[in-house]
């Protein structure tokens, strides 16, 4: 199997859909966030290698770090809106919420929750069609994904999950969408405008590792993920999850994990 296809959204902005789909998707990932809610029909989504049946009501919220494929469980197909946006799009404030809300996310709503949101999401398709082009409609859609956003995090029970250091909540958003590249400690302190090693003073502080330990957990879990989701070549893998080299992912790899890429693909296989 290839390397899963990637898609790509433009820093500050927004797209909203509503799709039919009558056949299974294939393994893909994105450079954004994805919010889709399930409006008719039922199947199966392969998150991160993982199989969660859906059914309408359900909401699914995807971070950069996640992959996924949709397969049809009946044959009927489904339909579902869709929301990609970047991180860059949201208020600072509002944007803590999501660099901390633990993802991937899923959700079975009530049918009044649902509908609430729901209309939130046709008001966003109905705006993309539109265009972006003018500073109004990029306003208004701004407020439509803040408050789909406030929305989903109150039903989640998320609503509390804040943290008020928002140079380290800033820093994890970076590392959303950064994280497969060859970035350091200097990148991320230069994107919230501090020195490395204040930076890092503060980092580990609050998180409780140093910033390279954290990117390094962070590609060690995509690369798990892509091990489980059936990726058969452990070259790929590596440099997909933002290692450097074949070797220096396999040893941090078993570090971690007790045995090889290899071996570990090999044991979820066969079932252990």
């Amino acid at each position: 199997m290839d390397v899963p296809v990637r898609w790509y959204l433009e820093n500050g902005i927004c797209d909203a859909y509503k799709v039919q789909r009558f056949g299974s998707s294939a393994l893909h990932g994105h450079n954004h966030f994805l919010l889709t809610l399930i409006t008719e029909g039922s199947g199966v989504q392969i998150l991160n290698g993982r199989h969660i049946s859906f059914q309408p009501n359900d909401l699914f919220w995807l971070s950069p770090a996640d992959f996924h494929e949709n397969i049809l469980s009946d044959g009927m197909g489904f339909s579902y809106y869709g929301l990609k946006f970047s991180y860059e799009l949201l208020d600072s404030r509002l944007a803590e919420f999501c660099a901390m809300a633990s993802l991937p996310l899923h959700l079975r709503l009530t049918e009044e929750a649902a509908a609430r949101i729901r209309n939130i999401f046709a008001q966003l398709v109905e705006e993309c069609e539109k265009g972006r082009e003018q500073i109004a409609n990029r306003a208004y859609l701004q407020a439509l994904v803040e408050q789909l956003i406030i929305l989903i995090l109150r039903n989640a029970g998320k609503e509390n999950a804040v943290r008020s250091e928002t140079l380290i909540n800033r820093a994890l958003g970076y590392l959303y969408t950064h994280f497969s590249e060859d970035i350091t400690v200097a990148d991320a302190a230069a994107y919230v405008g501090y020195t490395p090693n204040y930076f890092n003073t503060c980092f580990s502080q609050q998180m409780g590792m140093p910033f390279g330990e954290y990117l390094r957990q962070m590609r060690l879990n995509y690369a798990e993920n892509m091990l489980r989701s059936g990726i058969t070549q452990v070259t790929e893998v590596a440099y997909e999850s933002g290692f450097g080299s074949l070797s220096y992912f396999s040893r941090c790899f078993r570090e971690k994990y007790g045995v090889s890429p290899k071996e570990y693909r090999k044991q979820i296989q066969e079932g252990a």
